[in-house]
């Protein structure tokens, strides 16, 4: 804000903010007074415009802004009277200055010559080449992401080597604790979940095969999606949410406080202590939890067989011994060991791909457990086709 230099007013003499209008002659002057700055801009600027200034009927006319009454102004009033002297000339009455203090006329100038400077013009984007421009985002992105979990995967095949070579390397504790928490922990939901799931299938299966009469096929039809199928990809999914995620925010974490670089300087490789651990214990921990998985779902669809049909549980059992044979039990076993180096690789990678803020842990969580589920599935569905194929 600037004040008139060399004036005293008391504050009883001191002008309200304001302005009026004389035409002097062939002159049209605006005389302001008081304080021009962002507290009166709002009421000033209603005042400006309304006002209505005659055209004028010859060249000779001239406007005038007469700014000698004025005792305090700001970029704010500034721009007001810059606004008022432009619209002025575009009317054809060339306007000038009056009464100006060399601090006055160069914030008047500066705000006119920002006034001036072209606006950057904003590009259009139709919606179309919104469309193609995300597309072409999503593919760069995964297309990396392909690249960086195949690189991953690549340094712990070598770190998994040189431990081979080099057992003291292995860190039992380390592995003992995230078996304990990824496995043993992660037993109750995933059994609750599986139990859920395999009686809401049954039920669902003897509503529909009710129509054909062949409600007793249900059994079969529980059975076997859930040694192929359900096992597997529920355990899978849970495993990624919340074992895949807390892989990442432990190792995030870390990365946030340079305890990673820290370990580097120190010697210790993040790869044998970090890394290592957790896949090992996914792999060891995943197959035993699909395991859990499939009695699971087979004692929920054995409740709903008795409730709906009337099945009771040595009859169940027995009918269970008829249907389950070691190749549907294995087809769903195989593809545990594959998940759960998909999940412990994706957490582990998004995890030291963390940044130092608390935003960038969380988008990669998200990320690690989205990327988790979504290859977890792929994995799933690329088995099914290729032992569909082989005729298992």
């Amino acid at each position: 804000m600037l004040k008139r230099d060399n004036q005293f007013l008391l504050q009883t003499e001191t002008e309200a903010p304001g302005f009026r209008v004389e035409l002097r002659g062939t002159t049209f002057r605006l005389v302001a007074t008081g304080a021009w700055t962002v507290t009166e801009a709002t009421v000033l600027d209603e005042e400006l415009k309304r006002l209505k200034v005659p055209i004028p009927p010859s060249s000779d006319f001239t406007g005038e802004m007469d700014i000698s009454g004025i005792a305090e102004i700001d970029t704010a009033g500034a721009w007001l009277l810059q606004r008022t002297a432009g619209a002025w000339r575009r009317g054809g009455l060339k306007t000038r200055y009056a009464g100006a203090t060399d601090s006055f006329r160069i914030l008047i100038e500066e705000v006119h010559r920002r006034g001036q400077t072209e606006k950057p013009e904003i590009d259009t984007v139709t919606p179309l080449q919104q469309i193609l421009d995300t597309t072409q985002t999503s593919l760069t992105n995964i297309w990396s992401d392909v690249v960086a979990l195949t690189s991953f995967l690549g340094e712990v095949s070598a770190a998994s080597v040189r431990l081979v070579r080099e057992p003291w390397r292995f860190r039992p504790i380390s592995f003992i604790h995230h078996l304990d928490h990824a496995g043993l922990r992660a037993l109750p939901i995933i059994f609750l979940i599986c139990f859920l799931i395999g009686a809401v299938v049954m039920q669902q299966g003897v509503v529909q095969l009710s129509y054909f009469g062949a409600e007793p096929m249900a059994v079969n039809m529980v059975t076997i999606l859930s040694l192929r199928e359900v096992g597997i990809l529920l355990t899978s999914i849970m495993v990624a949410g919340r074992s895949g995620s807390a892989f990442t925010a432990e190792i995030g974490s870390m990365k946030m406080r340079e305890e990673i670089d820290a370990m580097r300087t120190l010697g210790i490789d993040p790869m044998d202590t970090l890394v290592l651990p957790r896949v090992a214990a996914l792999v060891v921990a995943l197959p035993l939890l699909t395991f859990m998985g499939d009695i699971a779902a087979l004692a929920g669809g054995g409740v709903m067989a008795w409730v709906m049909l009337g099945l009771e549980p040595p009859i169940y059992i027995d009918k269970l011994q008829e249907i389950i044979s070691v190749r549907h039990f294995m087809v769903g076993m195989i593809k545990a060991p594959f998940a759960a180096v998909v999940i412990a690789l994706v957490g582990c990678l998004e995890g030291l791909r963390v940044q130092g803020s608390a935003e960038s842990l969380g988008s990669h969580v998200t990320a690690a457990v989205v990327k988790a589920i979504f290859l977890v599935i792929c994995i799933d569905g690329i088995f099914a086709m290729f032992l569909a194929g082989i005729g298992q």
